[in-house]
């Protein structure tokens, strides 16, 4: 459960599967091979009815080889969206408009707790305990700013049934306990209630603190300072859409009497979006959601959608406190930002341009306002809510950074206007827009195993505020009428001023407080105190109040330990018949190129070639080994005696979907103890420019020069921005480095990962000296 905001194959080709078929009539072929699942011919026509949905409108999208079929439930209003694409890796998603009333996390709680079992499955935690009885390979639900939606995704057919019973029944139908509710959103509790049974003393072990588990999440959340700034600066751009995720000040806040009553408000078929895709029959999905949602009336849904501040009067200013981060320098602690309203996110082409327009003035090393910001030294790294976002009604566009010195704060506003005015005199580059338009048609010709996951994550947050999902889905439609636009000389600048070159702005800071956390921690007291009070009084004293917040606790303890030896006969699985008996095999053919082994696989690939090669290292130092994540990032960033980075990055974009540097380490399937490390350079491109992309590759890899004059600043620079983001990732995902950690002590491959990728890399991030000691990684590149 998340609260919202690739490693190449070895060069060759993926082969198609052939589609399974339906008829024009309610139940599907059971038969494969007689036509295509996207040819609208073998489906009913608009205006048709299918198990109590009328199809309102189909569409085929050649470019992306799918075809779209819109729904509506003619009882309750409910929004149906079928994908139909020769993809065995079937996709089912239900969301709901989630407008969140408070900052209580009511939304982020009802989430975790519809998951604690349903009417049918009354099981603690069906989704977990269906991990062992499926073969899904994605199973989760989010809980965005304004909607949540609940996806998984599935290659066999009676997993995909057997999973969207759960889910249909766990959204529908939840129990919602009020334990479950104590459970997971938060509660009062001794901080370790069995310490009486277990004869420790006990007036630390009884002392109240708040727990639950959305409560801990957030707690932990908020304390991570880029994600604080981000969730300040949407409470100031859009004030009407409340902190679904739940600020812990005011979480304590939530009863479950709220809780209930927001899913019956809420979690309703009328107000419902259900999204289905793949080569299974679309007829079989309708009739299953069919029959969960016929028992529903309609209601009139809360389907408002919010839109943010009026800047017409601007500009504003905002300054907020927050935490100091250990790892940066002291001068450097402040984040800011400046931000645009843009326009109606319904107008696809516009939203379309300004997109190619954020791209063109943010992305790389050679883009305008990276070079005016961060390559002029007033920040290391680009602030969380950088770029163009249209997943709203209506699109914002800020610009910001994260480690400015506060005598610099001013003058990133400044610097931002600057270069905005003398882009719109210069004009944007064709080359790299056709740049960028290359990477597009990559993307569509790129077929990833999770393209309909990512499909449902690129349509689901316009869909639920009012864009049309097949505009979103016409891809070279909009794509054409953009070169149309851009081959009129100016379409991109006239977009710049119409909406940046204004000062109707909202500049958003934060500043370092040397008093934040204390001031947290006092809050949290006062509030517990204020909390515990009331308890108190409702219990008639302070040793009764005690003794049932403890038998509460202990009464949460022995359900979860229930849990483990439940009955779980009614959850649905997968027996041995429904699973195929033969293997998709990969034909791999095995060569040599001199003493190189190389190793193809060939298969469809849509035109794309891909590459991976594995540079093996034995018996790297360790101190050479830490500086490993600090050199990937220096040859993709210092270019070389002929070309800079920022040329050698417009060639990638012309002729690539991307190249990579990383490190790479395999353990050994014989023996725990050992393991190979070595770098990893991989790219893909059409075949035609194959040759391009091995040249691109050999140039940064032989050529990349770490002696120019520039060399030591952009090395800083890269310094300055991992540790800029270090702390916030571990706070963000604790839990990964504390695997890595606990790993490292197992396996020789844990040991290098964790020095990578771990704790180890966090503690040396910024004290590692500027100079030669890279010299040692490229000699051992080199050898």
């Amino acid at each position: 459960m998340l609260h919202a905001p690739p490693r190449w194959v070895a060069h060759g080709k993926a082969r198609h599967t052939r589609w399974q078929l339906c008829k024009r009539v309610l139940q599907p072929l059971n038969r494969r091979g007689l036509a295509s699942v996207t040819d609208l011919k073998q489906y009913p026509q608009p205006g048709e009815n299918i198990h109590g949905f009328t199809l309102k409108r189909s569409k085929h999208v050649p470019e992306l080889q799918l075809t779209a079929f819109h729904l509506e439930h003619d009882k309750t209003g409910a929004e149906y969206l079928h994908v139909a694409r020769d993809d065995k890796n079937n996709v089912f998603s239900i969301g709901f408009k989630t407008n969140p009333p408070d900052d209580t996390g009511v939304p982020h709680i009802l989430e975790h707790t519809t998951l604690c079992g349903s009417q049918k499955y009354p099981v603690r935690d069906p989704f977990f305990k269906m991990l062992p009885r499926s073969l899904s390979n994605f199973m989760n639900a989010f809980t965005s700013s304004d909607h949540t939606s609940y996806p998984f995704a599935t290659t066999n057919q009676q997993d995909f049934n057997n999973l969207m019973s759960v889910y249909l029944d766990a959204t529908l139908h939840p129990l919602l306990n009020e334990n479950d509710f104590t459970q997971e959103g938060w509660r009062i509790g001794p901080q370790n209630p069995k310490a009486a049974t277990e004869g420790q003393d006990g007036s630390e072990h009884d002392k109240l603190v708040f727990k639950g588990v959305v409560y801990n999440e957030m707690k932990g959340q908020m304390s991570d300072a880029s994600y604080l700034y981000y969730v300040r600066f949407q409470d100031h751009i859009f004030p009407d859409i409340n902190n679904s995720g739940g600020d812990p000040q005011k979480m304590t806040d939530l009863t479950y009497k709220n809780l209930k009553d927001f899913h019956a408000k809420n979690y309703h078929p009328s107000n419902a979006k259900v999204f289905t895709y793949g080569d299974l029959p679309l007829s079989d999905h309708l009739q299953e959601v069919g029959r969960q949602l016929d028992p529903f009336d309609k209601i009139q849904a809360d389907k408002v959608t919010k839109t943010p501040i009026n800047l017409d009067q601007g500009p504003l200013y905002h300054t907020i406190k927050g935490p100091r981060d250990p790892l940066v320098d002291k001068d450097m602690q402040y984040r800011t930002s400046t931000s645009w309203i843009m326009g109606d996110t319904s107008n696809i082409l516009e939203t379309f341009s300004l997109g190619v327009m954020s791209s063109l003035l943010t992305d790389g090393y050679g883009s305008p306002l990276y070079q005016a910001l961060i390559e002029a030294g007033l920040g290391p790294d680009w602030s969380p809510n950088t770029g163009f976002d249209g997943s709203g009604k209506v699109g914002i566009f800020s610009i910001g950074l994260n480690g400015v010195r506060e005598t610099d704060v001013p003058k990133v506003k400044k610097a931002i206007q600057s270069k905005l005015q003398e882009v719109h005199q210069k004009g944007f580059d064709k080359g790299k827009v056709d740049g960028i338009l290359h990477q597009l048609e990559l993307a569509l010709k790129h077929k990833t195993a999770n393209f309909g996951m990512g499909l449902m994550q690129r349509v689901q947050p316009g869909w639920f505020n009012g864009v049309d999902p097949f505009d979103a889905l016409a891809w070279d439609d909009v794509v054409t009428a953009f070169k149309q636009r851009f081959a009129k000389k100016s379409y991109l600048e006239s977009l710049l001023k119409k909406y940046l070159l204004n000062d109707s702005t909202l500049t958003f800071t934060m500043e370092p407080s040397d008093n934040y956390g204390e001031e947290l921690s006092s809050e949290e007291a006062t509030r517990l105190a204020a909390k515990i009070s009331e308890v108190t009084e409702q219990a008639g004293g302070e040793a009764e109040a005690q003794k049932q917040l403890t038998a509460r606790e202990l009464e949460l303890l022995e359900e979860q330990e229930k849990a483990s030896d439940q009955d779980l006969s009614c959850l649905p699985t997968v027996h041995a018949k429904d699973i195929s008996r033969e293997m998709a095999r990969k034909a791999v053919r095995d060569s040599k190129l001199g003493d190189v082994k190389v190793q193809w696989r060939e298969a469809s690939t849509n035109g794309l070639t891909y590459f991976r090669a594995i540079n093996a290292l034995a018996g790297l130092p360790t101190e050479l080994r830490m500086l490993i994540p600090l050199f990937t990032s220096s040859i993709m960033r210092l270019g070389t005696k002929d070309k800079t980075m920022e040329e050698l990055e417009d060639y990638i974009k012309l002729k690539t979907g991307g190249i990579r540097a990383s490190y790479s380490a395999s353990p050994s399937p014989m023996d725990m103890k050992a393991s190979t490390e070595g770098f990893s350079f991989s790219g893909y491109a059409l075949d035609s420019n194959v040759q391009a992309m091995y040249e691109l590759l050999r140039i940064i890899i032989q050529e990349t020069n770490f002696d120019s004059p520039e060399a030591e600043s952009k090395i800083r620079q890269l310094l300055q921005a991992d540790a800029s983001g270090a702390l916030d990732a571990v706070a963000g995902s604790g839990h990964s480095y504390a695997r890595r950690y606990a790993e490292a002590g197992l396996t020789q491959h844990g040991l290098l990962n964790e020095q990578i990728e771990g704790l180890t890399q966090v503690q040396q991030t910024g004290t590692w000296p500027i100079g030669l000691q890279l010299k040692g990684l490229e000699m051992s590149l080199q050898s």
